[in-house]
């Protein structure tokens, strides 16, 4: 529980602060809720196909499960992270996808992608003698897949691939759990091969991008998405890579490996949107707070009125209690980043209990104040609600 001693508030970083340890009780909740969330996704396909959920609710709940998906098995992610960056240091480019948590594809992209969306490349979707049968049996993979028994459902695709070599989902997804299962050199031939004969099929192109990310090919993984963008992919395809962090992850590595040096940082050489290098300057900052900054600085500079990049530098600034305490100057220059913030979206409560934050760390409980009573607090998430109780906890005291 917070107290109004400033010594005990977190530097607020990023959405979800990284765990200093690995907790066995809450990475097992955690995990506990991963699969419930998976089931209800299964379960919710099932009673699509019978016609018991319309598809306007399908489609909801759809996006809902598939969001608290992210959201958990990205706190596994920084849960795992954060005990392995305990153990040992690596340089900042190596890191990016893990902190990240691209894991959430990982564990998604065999059970969403194409399959809970009906998507088959057409060379995976023939009738009649050899590929009636190869319909089966990428079905038969396809539930191995679910279960969990990666080995067997490659075995099926082996099976597939023997009797059509170039069967496109049998490569792609015979690649993807090669590589999940520790061979990413193998598994990216395959999805290699896979794209070659259809180039429009969007799934081996989200799992090249992940393979080249996680290998730090982050130019590759760049290509791959600019591919994918230009595709006639289904809206579920785009959803899992916007949940998954994947773009971030990719613009984070490029700035990482260009600039991590000191060079001066030049947004034209890498990819995505200047939100795309804010919210990868929200992952530098983690690994490399200078770098992490000087990213801010450039998105800001490029362009003066980007949320993303005024608030995350702002809290970096204002809402760090030892930088309140230290340079007061430093903390009020954050602060002011923060009033430009809610100048550009003063409809943002998100924007608004961030500046509260900052305010009360810097002794301003009244002003804090006013921003809380601005906010409608039943309508934040849970991460966000509790920030909000916390503030006004100290607001309260003061």
């Amino acid at each position: 529980m917070m107290t109004g001693n400033l010594s005990e508030w977190p530097v607020p970083v990023g959405r979800v602060p990284m765990a200093d340890r690995l907790d066995p009780d809450e990475l097992a909740r955690l995990e506990d809720e991963r699969n419930f969330l998976l089931r209800s996704l299964d379960d919710l396909d099932a009673e699509r196909g019978v016609g018991d959920v319309d598809d306007a609710d399908y489609q909801s709940l759809h996006n809902d499960y598939t969001r608290r998906a992210a959201e958990v098995v990205r706190s596994i992610d920084n849960q795992r992270a954060a005990h392995r960056r305990a153990k040992g240091s690596t340089p900042t480019a190596q890191r990016v996808a893990t902190v990240v948590a691209v894991v959430v594809l990982a564990v998604l992209a065999g059970v969403l992608l194409a399959r809970s969306v009906g998507f088959r490349s057409p060379s995976g979707t023939a009738t009649g003698g050899i590929r009636q049968s190869s319909v089966g049996l990428l079905a038969e993979a396809d539930t191995l897949t679910r279960e969990g028994a990666w080995p067997e459902a490659i075995d099926i695709y082996d099976e597939v691939l023997a009797n059509s070599p170039a069967n496109t989902e049998a490569l792609t997804y015979r690649g993807w759990l090669t590589a999940r299962l520790g061979d990413p050199d193998a598994g990216l031939d395959d999805i290699t091969e896979a794209i070659a004969v259809d180039p429009d099929y969007p799934d081996a192109r989200v799992f090249a991008a992940i393979l080249l990310d996680d290998a730090q090919q982050f130019d590759d993984a760049a290509a791959q998405l600019a591919v994918l963008d230009g595709l006639a992919a289904p809206p579920q395809v785009a959803g899992l890579v916007d949940a998954s962090g994947l773009r971030t992850s990719v613009t984070a590595g490029q700035i990482a490996q260009r600039f991590g040096d000191g060079t001066a940082i030049d947004l034209g050489q890498v990819s995505g949107t200047l939100d795309d290098a804010a919210q990868a300057a929200f992952v530098l900052d983690e690994l490399d707070p200078l770098l992490g900054l000087r990213t801010f600085d450039a998105v800001i500079e490029a362009d003066p009125s980007n949320v993303i990049a005024l608030v995350g530098k702002g809290r970096r600034l204002g809402a760090d209690p030892d930088i309140a305490q230290t340079s007061p100057e430093t903390a009020a220059a954050g602060l002011a980043l923060l009033d430009q913030a809610v100048d550009a979206a003063p409809e943002s409560a998100e924007v608004r209990l961030y500046r509260a934050l900052a305010r009360v760390v810097q002794g301003q409980s009244g002003p804090a104040d006013e921003d809380l009573n601005l906010i409608d607090r039943t309508l934040l998430d849970d991460e966000l609600g509790a920030l909000y109780d916390q503030v006004a906890e100290v607001v309260a005291s003061r």
